[in-house]
């Protein structure tokens, strides 16, 4: 008996632990706060490297993050 309630503890952790993996990869990508530190992550270092083509980049996301998360992130100027 308590071998096989042993095996249902582990699977039942088991199964939790894969259904907490995956719901973490789906979803933490793309909910707003995490999304707007890694922006402000690649603002910073667009700081440091000025190169046109990331600050080009950087705008596009800002503009999708502005619409998906109601937010008002101002867009870097390029030029």
């Amino acid at each position: 008996m308590p071998n096989r309630r042993l095996m249902w503890i582990m699977t039942i952790i088991a199964v939790g632990s894969i259904l907490a993996i995956i719901s973490y990869n789906s979803e933490s990508s793309n909910v707003c706060p995490l999304r707007q530190l890694n922006i402000v992550a690649q603002i910073q270092k667009y700081d440091v490297a000025k190169d046109p083509q990331t600050c080009d980049m950087l705008n596009t996301k800002i503009s999708q993050f502005n619409s998906q998360c109601k937010s008002d992130i101002e867009e870097l100027d390029c030029g």
